[in-house]
């Protein structure tokens, strides 16, 4: 696999990839546009901090792209749709510098509170001033923490240990998170008027985009310290601006600008405020922090390179962290299942239906999904699909896909149904795992009990005497061996379908031989993995 590193990378965290003998890895640092675009056709994965605009057009001439890996949380430079149209993975490094981003967040407040930055430059301009210093003291006061993540959850474990009083502010966590933390989930219009400091701590959305606007200011108490190191946008700057300049604000800490470097006048305006403090976007800039995204970004091109699944991709639907060992089974039966019935089936599907059953339904299952339709989809395109891109084939083919749940199961602890929907009707295949053993244990109608092979043969035909007889001795003369066999049928008489593992494929003269021997409905060879 080869690999470019194009921003400046912890040389200690590129050492996995260094040192593994499948890798190339190039460092080429500082490359003009046009030069990037002659070279990245070659790579297999690039690695960036925010130095490298990946976005289409430098995409469209990367035909080998596997992977971007941002060595760090934040994807702005990642043009993450163009990415996923081409099924490329883009991960990041969002847990690395967790513990940097918190620390820098209490190192400005606090420089903020007791005025380190003016008392620092007083002091070594040779005046010995204390008066116009004096600060502020975090206990006892009120801090507002808006979004509970990974950064925000760190900053209040340190304000609580600072004494303060926490409340939280983020729509998507439970009572339980807040309160496991010390803190008060509460509404953003009641965190706004009652917090004596209010700390951001949100990735950049539609969604998070000015978030605090003039009209939140307004409803804040008086003096109020606000401190970003989360992404600059989520407050309204002009806003910022005026709630210093009337006093509204008591001061100000930022790390991070909507545009950097900070080029408007408005920010050139709001970084000269005598009430702010300001740094350089220096949240994740520590040498263990450098270090840690660089080692999470080589460790996820490795999983990428032994075919194991990534865990911080930010393009795929995956599990938490926690889940993902007992769910990869999950998926690799679906895998199957979706390979095996997408050689089955008739041709035009026009909607694909997964459903789980049993304890496996009580979580998120949309990664088994995703996985499932890559695999159904993957032979019947003209480009690679995989987990990114599986949903963006499928509704270009005009295939729906449904997924729905179960916590009922009546003869399996776990049971996963696919069914494709065609203009010759449906077809279903269901499987389960028998200590983490894939079985198949439905075809259609009929009831099954095999583990899929890599070469097997179906069959389905009217029940009679003598039929496997004839198979047998057929595949026998081709020089198939075959290894299991397994017999379903609707009753006597009725049609029967025999599916069979064997050792070696099946050629096509075979298949003609054993249709016209036994008055096969259907034969297929099936071939897997």
């Amino acid at each position: 696999m080869k690999v470019i590193v194009t921003d400046e990378i912890s040389e200690k965290g590129l050492e996995l990839l260094e040192k593994d003998p499948r890798v190339q890895l190039d460092v080429r640092l500082g490359l003009e546009k046009a030069v990037l675009y002659q070279l990245i056709g070659d790579y297999d994965a690039i690695i960036t901090r925010s130095g490298t605009q990946v976005d289409a057009e430098l995409l469209s001439h990367a035909k080998n792209l596997k992977m971007i890996a941002r060595a760090g949380v934040g994807i702005d430079n990642v043009d993450v749709p163009a990415a996923s149209e081409r099924g490329i993975i883009v991960v990041n490094a969002p847990f690395g510098n967790t513990n940097s981003a918190a620390e820098h967040t209490m190192a400005i407040l606090l420089a903020m509170c007791r005025n380190v930055a003016d008392a620092n430059a007083s002091l070594k301009a040779g005046q010995w001033r204390r008066a116009p210093f004096t600060g502020y003291e975090l206990k006892h006061k009120t801090m507002g923490i808006i979004g509970l993540g990974k950064v925000g959850g760190r900053v209040a474990l340190r304000s609580r240990a600072f004494e303060m009083d926490v409340v939280v502010y983020d729509p998507y966590i439970s009572e339980k998170r807040a309160t496991d933390f010390g803190t008060h989930l509460v509404s953003l219009e009641e965190l706004v008027k009652t917090a004596d400091v209010i700390s951001v701590h949100t990735p950049l959305n539609d969604e998070t985009h000015d978030l605090i606007t003039a009209e939140h200011f307004a409803v804040m108490k008086d003096g109020v310290l606000i401190v970003n190191c989360a992404r600059g946008g989520i407050i309204n700057e002009a806003a910022m601006l005026d709630a210093l300049q009337s006093g509204k604000a008591g001061g100000a800490a930022f790390d991070v600008w909507s545009e950097e470097p900070p080029n408007s006048e408005t920010l050139k305006q709001l970084i000269a405020h005598p009430h702010m403090v300001v740094t350089p976007h220096l949240g994740a800039n520590t040498f263990e922090a450098q270090t840690n995204v660089a080692v999470d970004v080589s460790r996820e091109i490795l999983n990428l390179l032994d075919g194991k699944p990534v865990e911080n991709a930010v393009n795929i639907a995956r599990f938490d962290p926690d889940l993902m060992t007992q769910m990869r089974p999950f998926m690799k039966l679906a895998a199957i299942l979706g390979d095996f019935i997408s050689q089955l089936a008739p041709e035009n599907p026009g909607k694909v239906s997964f459903h789980y059953t049993g304890k496996l339904a009580a979580h998120d299952c949309m990664p088994i999904t995703v996985t499932g339709l890559a695999a159904l989809l993957n032979r019947c395109s003209d480009q690679e699909v995989n987990m990114v891109n599986a949903n963006l084939v499928a509704e270009r083919r005009g295939l729906i896909v449904e997924q729905s749940r179960s916590t009922e199961s009546e003869f399996f602890s776990n049971l996963i149904t696919l069914t494709l929907e065609t203009p010759q009707g449906k077809r279903t295949i269901a499987g389960t795992l028998f200590e983490e053993t894939p079985k198949i244990v439905k075809m259609r109608d009929f009831d099954t009990d095999f583990t899929p092979e890599e070469h097997m043969l179906v069959l389905t035909y009217e029940d009679r005497r003598g039929v496997i007889g004839k198979i047998g001795t057929i595949l026998g003369e081709a020089e198939v061996n075959i290894g299991a066999m397994n017999l379903g049928r609707r009753g006597r008489g009725g049609e029967a379908m025999v599916v069979l593992s064997v050792d070696s494929p099946v050629d096509e003269a075979t298949l003609a031989r054993l249709s016209e021997a036994v008055g096969a409905r259907f034969v297929k060879a099936v071939h897997l993995f």
